[in-house]
């Protein structure tokens, strides 16, 4: 038995020490990426590690991913610093110290001017805010995320930013604007053309969410059964198949089923259960008719800390424990739950307020930002109509300059024939002519001679001395006509 315990602490000691071997290889490969990946390789890498290690072993792996971006002179190894210390105060429930890190990571971004990581500081500012219930601060941060993706050439940012700030719409109430958002990531994850199912998942399942909200029964069909045949494997996707599953069957006003559907999912193992699945579960009860047991869950539900901070949530439950109150007759119970349900909604109405002149802002950023598009893009096609003018008027101008050369080419050439002709025509009359003229004379005479034998021994010499100055006269009429 001792045997096989030490066997055991042999054996988890050398899987911890091949996990450690891994993530320093993992870190090592971020760092020595690429520069234009290296800094998404390296937060993707941050996260993956320090979001999942054990507490106990953090500042150990922390102190190990400093040293390395040390030793490799990464630039900004302060916001980096700060990134991992904002994980561990979040995860040890710190989280002003969280928040008071993030923001120095963003000061450190500032002065560098990185835009990427002041985009995923600004996204992770608006995470841990929106788990704190700061619903305004977080959408302002998201604002801020969502601008920063204006100006880094990474694809994947302005999906995810629009998809987060689609939640946290959703998480108000205001399904709209929730759709409005999604439809945007849609649009851009297909206009950017990314190969990220999980992304697309997300799009789906969020967009079933508010369908639910809604009541609309077959657009959440739809979804579901986009989900259920989903193949790409992704941990959260048994989750989202199962809990649009249920919906389901709640829009279908199957309560009792939907109860035991919901019980169910508490013991599987593969399904990520939630605050919110125990609301759904104590609303299936309610409508069951199951009075009690939908009280206490809503109790106990009510009494967690942190719904102090979502009063949309708490609207919602204060209002279904006036109902339950009144339906069993105790009316000074429900007049208290009514009475905290109104106090939950003033301040929801209140930072419903605030979160639509957010909202307003952050479409105003969306009209400037298409606006510079639209003047950048009219600047570049002013440019290039200028150089299209300017290579017209060169082709033209050219093509005059060409056309003007042809033409006086041509008519030189022209001058050029008839001033052979005219040479031609002067060798021809003047010497052609005149030395046959010659032959032909000494011919006559030597025809008309008594004795034309010895006139034709005296005239040989003038008659050779004639044909061949005809010869040359010939050979110079065939040289011209040659050139």
């Amino acid at each position: 038995m001792i045997r096989r315990l030490y066997l055991c602490f042999i054996l988890s000691g050398c899987l911890r020490l091949s996990a450690a071997a891994q993530h320093q290889d993992a870190l090592i490969a971020s760092v020595q990426a690429e520069p234009a990946q290296r800094e998404a390789k390296l937060v993707d890498y941050i996260l993956q590690t320090f979001d999942r290690i054990d507490l106990d072993r953090f500042k150990k792996s922390e102190a190990v991913t400093r040293e390395v971006l040390r030793e490799n002179n990464v630039p900004n190894q302060n916001a980096f610093f700060y990134f991992m210390e904002s994980i561990y105060q979040r995860r040890t429930g710190n989280f002003d110290e969280a928040e008071a890190n993030l923001v120095k990571a963003i000061e450190e971004a500032g002065k560098a001017g990185d835009h990427f990581l002041l985009y995923t500081f600004f996204s992770h500012l608006a995470f841990l805010q929106t788990n704190r219930g700061n619903t305004i601060a977080a959408i302002a941060s998201f604002r801020l995320a969502k601008k920063e993706t204006l100006l880094i050439p990474e694809r994947r940012p302005g999906v995810l930013v629009a998809i987060n700030i689609s939640d946290l719409y959703y998480r108000n109430q205001l399904y709209r604007q929730s759709l409005a958002s999604l439809n945007q990531a849609q649009y851009l994850f297909d206009k950017r053309r990314l190969n990220e199912p999980r992304m697309q998942y997300v799009i789906w399942y969020n967009k079933a969410e508010n369908f639910f909200r809604t009541g609309r029964a077959d657009s959440l069909r739809n979804y579901h059964n986009r989900l259920a045949a989903a193949k790409e494997p992704f941990y959260k996707l048994p989750t989202y198949t199962k809990r649009t599953g249920y919906y389901l069957t709640l829009l279908s006003r199957q309560y009792s089923n939907a109860v035991d559907e919901i019980k169910k999912l508490k013991l599987d193992t593969s399904y990520i259960y939630s605050s919110m699945d125990e609301q759904h579960l104590a609303e299936a009860f309610y409508n069951a008719g199951q009075l009690d047991s939908a009280k206490n869950h809503l109790s106990r539900l009510v009494a967690v800390p942190g719904q102090d901070n979502h009063p949309e949530v708490k609207l919602q439950l204060y209002r279904l424990l006036a109902r339950i109150a009144h339906d069993q007759g105790a009316n000074q119970e429900a007049v208290a739950n009514y009475h905290l349900a109104l106090m939950a909604y003033d301040e929801y109405t209140h930072r419903l307020t605030q979160i639509q002149d957010v909202s307003s802002q952050i479409k105003l950023d969306e009209a400037r930002s298409w606006y510079l598009k639209r003047e950048s893009d009219y600047q570049r096609q002013k440019l290039w109509l200028v150089f299209v003018i300017a290579m017209a008027v060169f082709i033209a101008i050219a093509g005059m300059i060409l056309y003007r050369a042809v033409r006086q080419k041509r008519y030189y050439e022209k001058l050029l024939n008839i001033a052979k002709k005219e040479e031609l025509a002067f060798i021809h009359s003047h010497e052609v002519r005149r030395h046959l003229s010659n032959i032909l004379g000494i011919v006559s005479v030597i025809k008309q001679a008594e004795d034309p034998y010895m006139e034709y021994r005296n005239a040989e010499s003038h008659l050779l001395s004639a044909a061949e100055s005809l010869d040359k006269a010939i050979k110079n009429v065939s040289s011209k006509l040659d050139h």
